[in-house]
C-alpha cells in the first residue's frame, strides 16, 4: 500500500533537506510540508474509522443470532474483517512514514538528546479527533505571518508534550493552545508534567523521571560524537550494484546491507565472528523510542522509501568477543546483563579508586544501530565520563 504514497513522501522529504540547508531562510518550506502531512494524516485517519466502522459491522452481524449465518458465510465474514484489519494496519504504517517526515523537521532544529525527553509520553492519538485542532492551526499559521517557525507537535512521533514547538535560533519553546477556559483534572495533570520535563530540559535535573525513583542528572559528554552516516549511505549505493555490501566499521563492528539475501555470503564474510550480536534495523523503522530519524540519517529520499518498503535489509553485526578484548587490553571487563533495562557492564580488572563499574541502559547502547554510533565511543566516552565524575 505505502507504494501509492511514493511520489508523495519522497518530495516531502527531498523538500525538508533542501530547506534544511538553510533552515531559518525557508519558512515558506517548512509551512507547507506540515500542512500537507497534517492532511495527508487525516485522510489515513479517515480511512481507518470506515474500516473499523465495517469491522463493527461484520462482528454484530456475525454475532446476531437472528441472522444466522452458515458455515461458509461465517468464513467469508471473518475473512472480511481480517482484510480489513491488515488494511487498518497498513494505513496505520503509512501515518508512520508521514510521522518520520514531522520528525526529520523537529530533529532540523532541536538537538536529539533534547528530543529525548519530550518522547516518552502516551501519544495523544488521533489528530482529527483534537476538539482544538481548528484554533491549533489558526494559531500554527499566525505564526508564519509574523516571519517565525513553527513545528505541528502532533505531525510527530517525538514532540509529545504541548501543541506547538516555537523555533527561534537559541532554542525552541512549547506552547499549549488553549480552545477553552475549562480546566480539569487531566488538563492540568497534563500541564504539571509538560512543566516538569521543560524544567528537566532546563536545569538537567528531575526526580521520578517518567515514573522511576530517585534523581536522574543529565551531564554533557566528554567527547564529541563519532557517527558513521556516511558508511552506512554509501553501503546502500553499493548494494544497488552488488545486491550485498557490507563493511567492518570498526573492529567487531559490521554495517550489511542486502537487497538479496544469501546464506553463502553470510557464511563467507560472518563465519569466524565468536560471539555474534545481530540487529535487523527493518524491525525498527519506527523504533518509538525517540531515536533520530532514519528519514534523515539515510540521506537520498527514495533510498529511505525503499528502505520502508522493504527493499533492502540493514543489518548491525557485533563481534561482543573484539569489544571484550578491546577493553581487556584497556584494563576493563566488557560484560553482557540479563537486564530489561540495563544491558551491559563495564568494570576495572583491577581495584580502580575512580569507579567501581558502570551500566549501560540498552536505550543508550541501542544507538549503535538505530543512530549508526561508533560503539567504542559509547564505551570509552562512559568510561571517561565516570572518571572524571569522581
Amino acid at each position: 500500500m505505502i507504494g501509492y504514497y511514493q511520489k508523495s513522501i519522497c518530495k516531502l522529504l527531498d523538500q525538508i533537506k533542501l530547506a534544511s540547508r538553510d533552515p531559518f531562510s525557508n519558512t515558506q518550506i517548512w509551512y507547507s510540508t506540515q500542512l500537507t502531512i497534517v492532511k495527508k494524516i487525516i485522510l489515513l485517519e479517515n480511512k481507518i474509522r470506515y474500516n473499523n466502522a465495517q469491522i463493527k459491522r461484520l462482528q454484530i452481524l456475525r454475532k446476531n443470532p437472528l441472522e444466522r449465518l452458515n458455515k461458509d458465510e461465517s468464513i467469508k465474514v471473518k475473512k472480511n474483517i481480517n482484510n480489513l484489519e491488515k488494511k487498518t494496519e497498513n494505513i496505520t504504517f503509512v501515518i508512520d512514514a508521514y510521522n518520520s517526515i514531522g520528525d526529520a523537521i523537529a530533529f532540523t532544529f532541536i538537538n536529539k538528546l533534547d528530543i529525548k525527553p519530550l518522547n516518552f509520553k502516551q501519544s495523544a492519538g488521533f489528530i482529527s479527533d483534537k476538539d482544538g485542532l481548528k484554533t491549533e492551526l489558526a494559531t500554527f499559521k499566525e505564526i508564519y505571518k509574523k516571519g517565525h517557525i513553527g513545528i505541528l507537535n502532533d505531525i510527530t512521533s517525538v514532540l509529545k508534550y504541548c501543541d506547538i514547538t516555537l523555533i527561534h535560533p537559541k532554542g525552541f519553546i512549547s506552547i499549549e493552545v488553549k480552545s477553552s477556559s475549562v480546566q480539569n483534572s487531566r488538563i492540568l495533570r497534563q500541564n504539571e508534567n509538560a512543566k516538569k520535563i521543560f524544567n528537566y530540559l532546563e536545569t538537567d535535573k528531575i526526580e521520578n523521571l517518567y515514573g522511576r525513583p530517585g534523581i536522574t542528572q543529565r551531564i554533557e559528554l566528554k567527547s564529541s560524537e563519532k557517527n558513521y552516516s556516511e558508511e552506512i549511505n554509501q553501503l546502500i549505493r553499493d548494494s544497488k550494484e552488488t545486491n550485498n555490501a557490507f563493511k567492518e566499521i570498526e573492529k567487531g563492528l559490521f554495517y550489511y546491507v542486502s537487497r538479496k539475501f544469501e546464506n553463502s555470503f553470510m557464511d563467507e564474510n560472518f563465519k569466524n565472528l565468536k560471539k555474534p550480536i545481530m540487529i535487523s534495523l527493518n524491525q525498527y523503522k519506527f523504533s518509538g523510542q525517540g531515536y533520530y530519524p532514519f528519514s534523515l540519517s539515510i540521506y537520498d529520499s527514495k533510498d529511505y522509501f525503499d528502505f520502508l518498503n522493504g527493499e533492502y535489509v540493514i543489518m548491525i553485526i557485533i563481534d561482543f568477543y573484539q569489544f571484550e578484548k578491546y577493553f581487556h587490553k584497556k584494563g576493563y571487563a566488557f560484560s553482557l546483563l540479563d537486564d530489561s533495562e540495563y544491558g551491559f557492564e563495564i568494570k576495572p580488572l583491577k581495584d580502580n579508586a575512580n569507579f567501581e563499574k558502570i551500566k549501560l541502559s540498552n536505550h543508550y547502547f541501542f544507538r549503535v544501530a538505530t543512530e549508526f554510533v561508533s560503539l567504542r565511543w559509547i564505551l570509552n566516552d562512559s568510561i571517561n565520563q565516570n572518571i572524571e565524575l569522581k
